[in-house]
């Protein structure tokens, strides 16, 4: 069994008076851990409609006007095909899709690095090369990431990602699609955990993402 208290040290373990032989109680609801991340059931995807919805709130109360129009969509069990994206890129049918899911943290217990990839919580929001990843969109959101001093970290998929950009990638005549991952513990559990301050990160990379794309931005690698 392994007990993740959301400290960097020993010393912190100690701090909080936890020691072995300390009785241990599961809560089952949505809590803060040691006050660096959020704990609860199904923060993929709750998170991620969360965060989607911070960034309309962030445009609507800094009256940003977008020189295109802009959809804000949330889809769920992406696991089962894909179908909540594939239909929502059918009937929008957008020129460019930012899609937001969470991705493995893989510094806890039993992960594998080598398979996985080196992410950690806590240390920023995951882009990912892929070949549904549209490079020169993913290109301007390492360039905002940078602008803004956000940090992030790189995640390489082969075949597919899967997540919705998959869907939006290849619908239609093909739509510049880029994914911007959350990281996350214990992924499918009841004590699914994310970092506060990489879901701040998170919203931010998307709403200044969003204020750098021009209308009728040509994202083509030729033209």
């Amino acid at each position: 069994m392994f007990l993740d208290l959301g400290c960097k040290s020993d010393k912190e373990v100690e701090k909080l008076g936890v020691h072995v032989g300390c009785v241990v109680t599961y809560p089952d609801e949505l809590m803060e851990l040691n006050g660096r991340y959020y704990v609860g059931r199904a923060l993929d995807n709750r998170m991620g409609g969360f965060m989607i919805a911070e960034v309309a709130r962030l445009l609507k109360e800094n009256k940003d006007k977008l020189p295109f129009g802009l959809y804000i969509v949330n889809s769920v069990q992406e696991e089962v095909g894909l179908n909540g994206a594939t239909m929502i890129a059918r009937k929008i049918n957008p020129q460019v899709a930012i899609v937001t899911d969470v991705c493995h943290d893989t510094q806890s217990p039993m992960m594998n690095k080598i398979a996985s990839g080196d992410l950690s919580c806590g240390k920023g929001p995951v882009v990912s090369y892929a070949p549904a990843v549209q490079n020169n969109l993913l290109k301007l959101i390492i360039e905002t990431a940078k602008k803004n001093k956000i940090d992030f970290q790189r995640q390489a998929a082969s075949r597919v990602t899967g997540t919705d950009t998959d869907a939006f990638a290849y619908a239609t005549d093909g739509i510049a699609s880029a994914l911007i991952s959350l990281p996350l513990r214990y992924m499918h559990t009841t004590v699914e955990s994310v970092h506060k301050q990489d879901v701040e990160e998170v919203i931010k990379l998307i709403y200044h993402s969003l204020k750098a794309i021009k209308n009728n931005h040509d994202f083509r690698y030729i033209k």
